[in-house]
């Protein structure tokens, strides 16, 4: 369970808590000093995450770096919740992540963790979003788990293609927003690693998705899914 707690909270982190759709992942709202977002989650997979920015340097729309602090956890289907603590430099190059965190002697180091900051189709749909009917195409996403885990096996996800909804208007945390339901299919293959010398299975999952694109803010402010009949919801709760 905790080996699947840090593959979700890390999935959390950087999956929809940094969310543009048309503008460059280093444009997003929080990203800046003194920047922070909350992402609560209730239902079948019960994601949580508590995110502040500092040391934020752009270079470009999808060229940037900061640290990253806070906290993420994630709890499957009733089963008590794991918590990961995250202190990371990152640094984005072409909308794909890497990590360092400090070692004993203050000293940046890279960690095994590298994420896609376009995971799970949140992150770039590789244009504006225009009109209810627009398609985005299917992705394969992999990612590699760090905190004292060795993988035997990389955590590797796929989502379908994408079909864009009619705009509603819902609540958000910004208060009532004009936005876009994505809808898409994400699957997460089956796979194991190893976890002080013990080989643990991480199970796959199959989801329905919906993202709500709100242009205004320029984020995904909910992500509602569907898994194994279980409903879950994951939504930016506050942003700043």
């Amino acid at each position: 369970m905790r080996l699947i707690a840090v593959a979700g909270a890390a999935t959390l982190a950087w999956g929809l808590g940094i969310a543009p759709a048309m503008a460059g992942i280093c444009e997003v709202p929080f990203m800046h000093d003194g920047g922070a977002v909350t992402l609560t989650g209730s239902g079948g997979i019960q994601l949580g995450a508590e995110l502040s920015f500092s040391n934020v340097k752009k270079i470009s729309a999808d060229a940037c770096e900061a640290r990253v602090q806070g906290n993420a956890t994630f709890g499957l289907m009733g089963l008590p919740a794991g918590k990961s603590k995250i202190d990371y430099w990152m640094s984005v190059k072409n909308g794909k992540a890497s990590f360092e965190r400090n070692d004993a002697a203050g000293r940046r180091v890279p960690i095994n963790g590298k994420f896609d900051l376009r995971m799970l189709g949140l992150f770039a749909y590789g244009q504006p979003i225009t009109r209810s009917g627009q398609t985005f195409p299917a992705l394969k996403f992999q990612i590699n788990i760090d905190k004292q885990a060795v993988q035997t096996q990389p955590l590797v996800v796929h989502t379908g293609e994408k079909t864009v909804g009619s705009r509603q208007s819902i609540q958000t945390a910004a208060g009532v927003e004009s936005c876009w339901p994505i809808r898409y299919t994400r699957v997460i293959d089956p796979t194991q690693a190893s976890f002080n010398g013990l080989v643990m299975p991480i199970p796959g999952m199959t989801s329905s998705v919906t993202d709500w694109f709100c242009p205004k803010v320029n984020m995904v402010m909910k992500q509602e899914s569907q898994q194994q009949g279980l409903s879950s919801l994951l939504e930016v709760s506050s942003l700043r």
